[in-house]
């Protein structure tokens, strides 16, 4: 063997360790990476969880008092709102009359 094929082995046997070291660099960082990412991912699945149980309790609440304010109207003005309840019975027959003959 001449000293160049020895100096080129020797470069050789250095670029094959080199690029070992660098295939378990990208292993680790893309390990690393893929950790950081599932941890993001589910504190914003946390975050969105915590939205939808905090509007629904909102929408709860506000459909209950709603709820309760229309039951109060009607104790306290039957007649009234028994008439109210009548126009909108006819104008939602009017609506579906007039969807039945296009």
């Amino acid at each position: 063997m001449t000293a160049d094929t020895k100096h080129n082995d020797a470069e050789m046997a250095a670029l094959r360790a080199s690029i070992e070291r660098l295939t378990k660099d990208v292993a680790s960082l893309s390990h690393a990476l893929t950790d950081v990412l599932k941890s993001r991912a589910g504190q914003a699945a946390d975050d969105i969880r915590d939205g939808v149980r905090t509007a629904t309790g909102e929408i709860g609440d506000k459909a209950k008092d709603t709820k309760d304010a229309v039951e109060h109207t009607i104790r306290e003005r039957p007649f009234q709102s028994l008439l109210a309840a009548f126009g909108a019975g006819l104008l939602i027959a009017q609506l579906f009359r007039k969807r039945g003959s296009s």
